[in-house]
């Protein structure tokens, strides 16, 4: 269970972390990110390549029980990194857009089901 649902976070990310690399303007565009050419490349690399990056790990851990645990705290720490971000910016900022609620849903939901599945290893090992 614990690698499927690894597997599923890396496609997801994989598939964010393409459209990022291949097309940047449409999802910066959706998250009201106005960017110049420099700008678009900056994009392609920090949010494309760190999501594909980051998928390759998962897909990697995925399919050895030893690694998965490490696999699931990584990524409960990256996005609740990335969650907390988000939510400081909305507070610091004042825009409260559907595309950052949203996108706080995710983080906060992927985060407490990684530390779900990290303790239930735990248990588990005991």
């Amino acid at each position: 269970m614990i690698a499927k649902f690894l597997t599923i976070i890396a496609a997801i990310l994989a598939i964010f972390g393409l459209l990022y690399l291949f097309s940047p303007q449409t999802l910066s565009q959706l998250a009201g990110i106005e960017a110049t050419s420099a700008g678009l490349t900056d994009i392609r690399a920090t949010y494309g390549g760190f999501q594909i990056g980051f998928a390759l790990f998962l897909f990697w851990s995925s399919r050895n029980e030893q690694r998965q645990g490490n696999a699931l705290m990584a990524t409960a720490l990256v996005f609740a990194s990335v969650g907390l971000g988000r939510l400081y910016g909305i507070i610091v900022d004042g825009d409260v857009s559907t595309f950052n609620l949203i996108g706080l849903a995710f983080e906060t939901v992927l985060t407490a089901l990684c530390l779900t599945f990290y303790n239930r290893i735990g248990k588990d090992a005991r």
